[in-house]
C-alpha cells in the first residue's frame, strides 16, 4: 500500500556512495490513477495477426520475469541507458546505447543502431516495435552492462512484461524500465524532491512514481525489469540523479541515450532531405 501521510523511509547506501541516509516524507495529494484495459487496445487491421501473436508471446514470457535481486550495489559499474528517436515520418528510428560508470559518472562506449520500426506505437505493444533496434545496438557493445536502463515499462505493464522486463528475459540481464508517463495504476503524487509512492494495480505494488526533480514537474515512473527488485531500482536512480553535476529527472545514461539518438536521427534526417 502508499506510505502513510508523514511516514519516513531511511535510505542507506554501499560504502561507495558518499555512506548517505536520508529520511523522504510523503503526504498526499489525492491519489491519481490511469487505466489501461488491453482488452479495448484496437488493433490496426494489417498488424492483427502479428500483434495476436505477440500478445500471445508476451504471456509466455511474463512468467519467465524475476524480481530476485542480482545486482549488487557494492560491484555495480557498467550501467547501460538505451533510448531511441523517430524520423519526422517516423519511417527510420535510431536506437542509442549509452554506458555509464555507476561510481564515476564516465561515459564509458556509446553505440547506435538504425532500424526501420516494423509497427506504429500501439500501447502495450512498445516491445514490438522498438525491441529490432535494442537488440542491433546491444550487439554493438564491446563491454557487457551490468544493468539496462530503457525509456518504458518494466513490469508495470497489464501483463506484467513492459518493455524493460521482455528485454531483459530475452539478455538474461538486470534490467530496469524508467517512463516519463504513467502507463496503468495509482499513485499518491510524492511532495518532496527523491521521495516516491508505490503505483498499485489492483492492489499489488508494480513500480513508483519518484520525484527526482523539485515541484511543479511531474515525476517519473520506475518499474523493476528482470532480476532487480523496486527497492534496487530506486536507489541507484536515486543516486545517479543525486551526483549528476546538472538538474534533470532522469538518470545519466538515459540522459545521454536520448541525446545521442535524437542527434544521429537529426543527421540522417539531413541526409534524406539533402
Amino acid at each position: 500500500m502508499p506510505r502513510q501521510d508523514n511516514e519516513k523511509l531511511s535510505w542507506h547506501f554501499p560504502l561507495f556512495l558518499k555512506k548517505i541516509s536520508v529520511n523522504i516524507i510523503l503526504k498526499p495529494l489525492g491519489v491519481i490513477e490511469n487505466i489501461l484495459d488491453v482488452s479495448n487496445v484496437e488493433l490496426p487491421e494489417q498488424y492483427k495477426e502479428k500483434l495476436t501473436k505477440v500478445r500471445q508471446q508476451q504471456k509466455a514470457l511474463a512468467t519467465q520475469a524475476s524480481l530476485v535481486n542480482e545486482v549488487d550495489l557494492q560491484s555495480l559499474c557498467y550501467v547501460s541507458g538505451l533510448d531511441i528517436a523517430y524520423s519526422k515520418n517516423e519511417e527510420i528510428a535510431c536506437a542509442a546505447a549509452v554506458t555509464v560508470d555507476f561510481r564515476t559518472l564516465e561515459t564509458l562506449e556509446k553505440q547506435v543502431a538504425f532500424f526501420d520500426p516494423p509497427i506504429p506505437y500501439i500501447p502495450s505493444f512498445l516491445h514490438a516495435r522498438e525491441s529490432p533496434g535494442y537488440h542491433a545496438v546491444i550487439q554493438k557493445l564491446s563491454q557487457k552492462p551490468d544493468l539496462f536502463l530503457f525509456d518504458g515499462n518494466g513490469i508495470l505493464h497489464p501483463l506484467g512484461i513492459g518493455l524493460a522486463t521482455q528485454m531483459g528475459i530475452e539478455l538474461d540481464q538486470p534490467s530496469m524500465g524508467i517512463a516519463k508517463n504513467l502507463l496503468m495504476g495509482e499513485f499518491k503524487p510524492p511532495l518532496h524532491r527523491f521521495g516516491y509512492s508505490e503505483i498499485l494495480v489492483e492492489g499489488k505494488v508494480l513500480g513508483a512514481a519518484f520525484q527526482s526533480m523539485t515541484q511543479p514537474a511531474n515525476p517519473i515512473f520506475i518499474s523493476p525489469g528482470h532480476k532487480i527488485d523496486l527497492k534496487t531500482s530506486l536507489i541507484i536512480v536515486r543516486e545517479f540523479i543525486l551526483n549528476q553535476t546538472f538538474e534533470n529527472k532522469l538518470p545519466l545514461p538515459l540522459i545521454l541515450a536520448d541525446k545521442l539518438s535524437k542527434e544521429k536521427i537529426g543527421e540522417e534526417n539531413q541526409d534524406i532531405m539533402s
